[in-house]
């Protein structure tokens, strides 16, 4: 897992973390860990992708759904079908007060049919909620 600190367009700061893991249907993995805010696990599960959100601070958690980026489907071409991409974007926010922070996460997904795996790839970005 890769995690940088971000300066956002209007100058504040954040924090970006990215990872990738190959896992096996039914099997659940963490893929993101943010210190003392949250841990994120997916479960593959059939064709769905299940998220848990583990909050790591004494402060409430909140589901968004108000994050979705693209929108749409996902379109495939040629050879790139056969991995059956996938997307999903999940968002929340947790702590209080000043402390409070926004947090939203891309997920993208590739079967490895042969392997018997799929590759989960996650970017997510943490900001103070406004």
């Amino acid at each position: 897992m890769l995690v940088s600190p971000l300066q956002l367009r209007d100058g504040s700061p954040g924090l970006v973390l990215s990872a990738s893991k190959d896992i096996e249907p039914g099997a659940r993995a963490m893929l993101l860990l943010a210190d003392d805010l949250f841990r994120l696990d997916v479960l593959i599960r059939g064709d769905s992708l299940q998220t848990f959100v583990r909050n790591l601070t004494s402060s409430e958690l909140e589901f968004r759904s108000d994050v979705g980026g693209q929108g749409g489907g996902t379109v495939t071409l040629g050879d790139a079908a056969a991995l059956a991409p996938g997307r999903a974007d999940l968002g929340f926010t947790l702590g209080a007060g000043d402390d409070r922070v926004l947090v939203k996460v891309a997920i993208g997904t590739l079967r490895f049919a042969d392997q018997g795996t799929i590759r989960v790839s996650a970017q997510g970005i943490v900001r103070l909620a406004c």
